[in-house]
């Protein structure tokens, strides 16, 4: 820097650190330059040598900056990732040579601070290399004063955290693109991550449950509990949840309960401990599941169906077509004696022709729906199906209503057993209303899908009654198949058949059926 037996100059300075006249007269005002300056600035190199020459194999950055901003010394590795020698920039302001343009003035408003103030909180900011790539840095800073208490340049020790970032980011990107819900909680169970996953799946956004105890996304019984579960595996260390894949239900913003796999993991970092939850929903997964069990167990009932049918079909005709021959035969012989024996006579022709249609919907389950699919408009079948059976649900005190808009797109169905569909569901409905009541008829378009609702307002379904359960009725005279094959048609046109049912308030039918173009063979 020098030979130290010379006066200090401020033109000697100058050659020694390779400044301009120019630049010499940008220094701010608070710091004027002065002859009498140098040697403090003489002071700056030495103790920046120091500095430097302390931590010449450290793996992170020592920059030195005089009170302008201008470099005045940094060690070797600033000089392996940023390309530049020190001979290179010594002198040279460090923000229009290592800081992007768009960053200079933040980052010259944080070095400000950092010569006015004794200490700075931490920063990132970004470096160029010679090359031109950027590398994130974090910064903490120090002012450096003299002996009598001046500020003469600042001291930033920096950490390269590039790669950091880097698999930071890989990792927001990975979570905010998974198709999982992905959600941390602290060891209070509150919520601390929510992924847009998480968003779609439960329907709260990130800001709805930012801090909010985790079992708000919990049914009971498990809401109660949670707590209980983080305390007892900190106290205990034993794992029931954690490190397992495990089938539980969830809950909704609109507080639907559904399935989900469930895998939970500690993470330990920074001192603290949270806890991170993988979830799938499986709901689709159940749902083809339970088909899929569905379709076996009623492929199995009919090819029972089928046997029995073979079987018992042709001696039942016989004994039907015995029993009429019988009936008619008692009637002309008009026997007042015989009276009692024609009732009963009648009572298992009766009973025979009950038996002949649970034999025919045997079949009809035995047998494949065979569809002839069509663009068909649902109100079309709907007005054919009322306008049939109105008169005999008036005469029985029901009220009819029906609510078909004029937007319904057409489906490809087939017409006849679409009509099979809504008259069954329809005469349940008013078999549900022996004192009469209002049967309701409402369509309404959904985009890709056509919704119809059957309503009634009869005495209801039961409570752990399943009325889809072959062979479960609860109608004295029901043979307990109908709604298995109205459901099986439903299933063949692609769509879906559910209900809810409230007991003594009544009971809707939900008919989905998807908008589409009929296949052209």
């Amino acid at each position: 820097m020098g030979d130290r037996t010379q006066p200090v100059t401020k033109h000697s300075l100058m050659q020694e650190m390779g400044l301009s006249d120019q630049e010499i007269a940008r220094r701010k005002e608070f710091l004027e330059f002065r002859d009498e300056d140098a040697e403090r600035l003489r002071g700056l190199h030495e103790l920046a040598r120091k500095y430097a020459d302390v931590v010449i194999t450290a793996q992170a950055i020592v920059l030195v900056l005089d009170p302008e901003g201008r470099i005045v010394r940094f060690n070797p590795y600033l000089e392996e990732i940023a390309g530049y020698r020190l001979e290179e920039v010594q002198g040279k302001d460090w923000f229009t040579t290592f800081v992007p343009q768009r960053d200079q003035s933040h980052t010259r408003e944080l070095f400000w601070e950092a010569v006015q103030a004794l200490q700075t909180p931490s920063v990132a900011t970004a470096i160029v290399s010679k090359d031109g790539h950027e590398r994130q840095i974090q910064w903490s800073s120090k002012t450096l004063q003299d002996a009598n208490g001046n500020a003469i340049g600042v001291l930033s020790i920096g950490q390269d955290i590039t790669e950091r970032e880097r698999a930071q980011a890989w990792l927001r990107s990975l979570i905010d693109t998974t198709q999982d819900a992905v959600l941390t909680i602290d060891r209070q169970g509150r919520v601390v991550l929510f992924n847009s996953a998480a968003e779609r799946i439960f329907g709260y956004t990130q800001a709805e449950v930012q801090g909010q105890k985790v079992n708000v996304l919990m049914p009971e019984p498990y809401a109660n509990e949670h707590g209980g579960y983080i305390a007892r595996y900190e106290q205990t260390g034993e794992r029931r949840a954690i490190g397992h894949i495990r089938t539980v239900a969830a809950r909704r913003k609109n507080g639907e309960v559904f399935p989900i796999e469930l895998s939970v993991t500690e993470v330990k970092a920074d001192g603290e401990v949270r806890y991170g939850a993988f979830i799938r929903d499986i709901s689709e997964k159940v749902r083809l599941q339970e088909q899929l069990l569905e379709r076996e167990r009623l492929a199995a009932i009919g090819t029972t169906a089928a046997k029995f049918a073979h079987e018992v079909g042709n001696p039942l005709n016989g004994m039907y077509m015995a029993t009429q021959l019988l009936e008619r035969h008692l009637v002309r012989q008009s026997n007042p004696a015989d009276e009692r024996l024609t009732t009963i006579v009648r009572n298992l022709t009766g009973e025979i022709k009950r038996l002949n249609l649970l034999l025919e919907e045997f079949r009809s389950l035995a047998r494949r729906q065979q569809l002839n699919l069509r663009s068909v408009p649902l109100a079309l079948v709907v007005t054919d199906v009322l306008n049939a059976e109105t008169p005999h649900y008036t005469a029985g005190g029901i009220r009819v209503e029906q609510v078909l808009p004029p937007d319904l797109p057409p489906i490809a169905a087939d017409h006849e057993k679409l009509k099979q569909v809504l008259l069954n569901l329809c005469k349940n409905a008013a078999e549900a209303m022996p004192q009469g009541g209002t049967l309701t008829v409402r369509a309404r378009n959904s985009g890709d899908q056509v919704r119809l609702e059957v309503s009634d307002t009869g005495v209801g379904i039961p409570t752990g009654v399943d009325i889809f359960e072959p062979f479960t009725t609860t109608k004295p005279q029901g043979t307990g198949l109908g709604l298995t094959i109205v459901r099986q048609i439903v299933a063949a046109h692609r769509g879906t058949l559910t209900y809810h049912s409230v007991p003594g308030q009544g009971t809707t039918f939900t008919l989905v059926l998807p908008v589409s173009q009929p296949e052209i063979a």
